[in-house]
C-alpha cells in the first residue's frame, strides 16, 4: 500500500504480501533488432492466477497479451528470456524466478472496447502449476466469483506493478480506488458491465501504467473481514483519474467451456480477438512436474 514513513512502509509491505499470493509478474527481456541501442530492454507484466475447468491460467489485460503475441511473431523483436516472478506472497519459500517457455505458450485474448472486454490468459502446464503452488501461490477458483452479486463491498484496492517503480527490480504496490456505481459521463456504454473506479487525487503515483493485469480486490469489512477479487484492471483515463476493469464473474463465465476447446478456433469481428497457435507441448500431462529452480 502507498505509505509514508519507514514504519508505514514496513506495514504496507506486509499488507501487500497478504494478497501477493494471487499476483505473478511475467518478466520479459528482449531486444529490438532495429534499435541502435545494443542493450536489451526489460518489461514486467502483471498477471493474476486463475483456475477454471480444471486448468490453471495466468490472467492479464487482453491488450497486453495481444501486444506480447505480436512481439513473438515479429521479425523486429528478439525475445531473449522470460521468467515468472512469484515472490510477492508472505508465505513464499523461494525468491528465485521460474524460467518460462513463452514462445510455446498457449494464449487467448480479447480486446474489444464496444463489448467492454479486455482480458487474456496464458494456459499453464502442470510443470509451472506445481512450481507456483510450491511457492504458496494461490489461484482464484469459482467460489471467488460465483456469489459476488450478493456481496456488499465496503472497500476496493488495486494490486499491481506500476512501471515507475520497475527497472530491473519488480515491486508490487497496493492502493485504494473508489468504486463508481454509474458509468462516467461521456463514456460509451458497453455490452458487458465494467468496473469503474476513481483514484485518490492525492495518490503518490504519477501513473498507473503497469498496473494493468493486476487484480482489483473488494472487501466486506463486517467481521470476519473477507475479500474477493472482483475485477481485472485493464485501462485508465489519466485526465479524469478513472480506472476500468473487466469483472471477474464476466470473464470467468466467458472462459468456462472455452478452456476445454484448447482455444483452437477464432471468431474475428474486426477487433482484437485471438487464440494463439496451439503449442505442441501445451498439455504434456506425462511430463515430470517435479522440479527445482
Amino acid at each position: 500500500m502507498m505509505m509514508g514513513g519507514s514504519d508505514d512502509e514496513k506495514n504496507g509491505s506486509a499488507f501487500v504480501q497478504s494478497f501477493g499470493r494471487h499476483l505473478v509478474a511475467l518478466c520479459v527481456t528482449f531486444r529490438e533488432k532495429v534499435s541502435l541501442d545494443p542493450l536489451p530492454s526489460f518489461r514486467a507484466f502483471a498477471y493474476t492466477l486463475l483456475h477454471i475447468d480444471g486448468r490453471n491460467f495466468l490472467l492479464t489485460a487482453g491488450r497486453i497479451l495481444s501486444e506480447l503475441h505480436e512481439a513473438l511473431k515479429s521479425e523486429k523483436v528478439e525475445i531473449l528470456s522470460a521468467v515468472l516472478q512469484d515472490n510477492f506472497g508472505a508465505e513464499r519459500i523461494c525468491d528465485l524466478p521460474i524460467p518460462f517457455d513463452l514462445k510455446s505458450a498457449e494464449m487467448f485474448f480479447i480486446d474489444d472496447a464496444e463489448e467492454g472486454l479486455d482480458f487474456g490468459v496464458i494456459a499453464l502446464r502442470p510443470y509451472y502449476v506445481n512450481l507456483l503452488a510450491a511457492n504458496k501461490m494461490a489461484a482464484l477458483a469459482e467460489e471467488n466469483w460465483v456469489r459476488q452479486r450478493v456481496v456488499q463491498f465496503d472497500l476496493h484496492l488495486m494490486l499491481g506493478l506500476p512501471a515507475e517503480y520497475t527497472s530491473d527490480h519488480v515491486s508490487a504496490t497496493m492502493f485504494a480506488v473508489k468504486c463508481l456505481n454509474e458509468p462516467p459521463d461521456g463514456r460509451p456504454t458497453t455490452r458487458y458491465p465494467r468496473f469503474v473506479g476513481e483514484l485518490d487525487p492525492n495518490l503518490a503515483l504519477a501513473s498507473v501504467r503497469g498496473m494493468s493485469g493486476g487484480p482489483i480486490l473488494g472487501f466486506n469489512l463486517t467481521p470476519p473481514i473477507r475479500y474477493w477479487v472482483v475485477s481485472l484492471q485493464s485501462t485508465w483515463l489519466r485526465d479524469r483519474r478513472l480506472v476500468f476493469g473487466c469483472p471477474l464473474p464476466v470473464l470467468a463465465s466467458l472462459m468456462i467451456g472455452k478452456s476445454r476447446d484448447r482455444f483452437c478456433e477464432v471468431e474475428n469481428k474486426g477487433n482484437r480477438y485471438g487464440w494463439a497457435r496451439r503449442a505442441t507441448s501445451c498439455d504434456q500431462d506425462s511430463r515430470d512436474s517435479q522440479s527445482s529452480r
